[in-house]
């Protein structure tokens, strides 16, 4: 009986894909070489050598051969299944992780993240085995934003199709739109059982897009989108701020809402008209102050942006900073 090490030594050099190696990895050129490789070669008979017809090899003799072959592929480091399956493109028409499945389906990649708190590079890196560009990173939000697109930066491609008013799905890339979802539809993921984001990208899509990803907050974890408290179906929709209020008034909004409620200092940069914020404890607010905007901090939190005094004009409006997200 021969050692592991003396296996090893006699399956060197039948080995292509070394384990460690740049294009050891189950989607990279290698690992794809030697699968097809192994799918379209015969035992025994040498790369590029006519097919000759031989005697039926006795069971035991064929199981070795497999065996063989088996050990060929686990020697080089690589895992075969369905995510090995090319697709035409260079990258492979299916692969899934511990966070994230994709498959092909017509003109699609359809992603379904299993995970939504999982380090994005578990995101990065089965996008990149079937071949897109793109960069996932999911950040918390408010219950309304889960599964919705924060932020979208596409680069190196033609760009999205033009149209005369927005999509409601999502971009579009040669009539083919590249959207977010959940499923079912209007799950929480991460709170539901069985609920789980849906990303749909174009197939043929050659640029690359980094996409920032609204998911379930943690308890106690504040949102990356603060400023949409006004917006609908978010904490402090239908309060209307532009022409500002009282800190009186809107803290009576707070409380039937059942919102603890914290503030920031606005101040105007006197030579560019930018803003700051300087987080005030509430004990400094005047309740004749005025409000001039909200952001949502987490679950139960809102800041309200105040001045001691009324200014000429809302300065969320005026361009100084973004308006805000609401339909004021």
């Amino acid at each position: 009986m021969r050692s592991a090490d003396e296996i090893n030594e006699l399956l060197r050099p039948l080995a292509r894909v070394e384990p460690g190696q740049p294009d050891s990895h189950a989607s990279g050129a290698g690992a794809r070489a030697l699968l097809a490789s192994i799918a379209t070669q015969e035992q025994g008979v040498p790369a590029g050598a006519a097919w000759r017809p031989h005697r039926r090899l006795p069971r035991d003799r064929r199981r070795l051969g497999l065996g063989l072959a088996a050990a060929i592929v686990l020697a080089a480091g690589l895992v075969v299944g369905p995510s090995l399956l090319e697709d035409g493109r260079g990258g492979v028409a299916s692969y899934a992780n511990s966070a994230v499945e994709i498959h092909r389906e017509g003109e699609q990649y359809v992603a379904h993240i299993k995970d939504p708190f999982a380090d994005y590079g578990k995101y990065t890196e089965a996008f990149h085995a079937v071949g897109l560009n793109v960069d996932l990173r999911p950040v918390p939000v408010s219950p309304g934003s889960v599964g919705k697109i924060l932020g979208m930066v596409i680069t190196g491609s033609a760009g999205p199709d033009r149209a005369a008013e927005p999509d409601p799905a999502g971009p579009r890339f040669d009539g083919i739109p590249l959207t977010m979802g959940t499923t079912p539809k209007g799950c929480r993921p991460g709170q539901d059982g069985g609920c789980s984001m849906v990303m749909r990208i174009p197939a043929a899509f050659t640029g690359t897009v980094d996409v920032q990803l609204g998911r379930q907050a943690k308890p106690g974890e504040d949102y990356a989108n603060p400023d949409l408290a006004m917006a609908p179906g978010e904490m402090f929709d239908g309060v209307r701020l532009r022409d500002g209020r009282p800190v009186d008034d809107v803290l009576a909004e707070a409380r039937k809402r059942g919102l603890t409620v914290v503030f920031s200092l606005i101040r105007t940069a006197a030579k560019t008209g930018g803003l700051s914020f300087e987080p005030l404890p509430a004990d400094r607010v005047g309740p004749d102050w005025i409000v001039w905007h909200a952001w949502q901090v987490k679950a139960g939190v809102i800041r309200l942006l105040v001045t001691p005094e009324r200014l000429p004009e809302n300065p969320f409006y005026n361009g100084s900073a973004p308006p805000p997200a609401s339909l004021e």
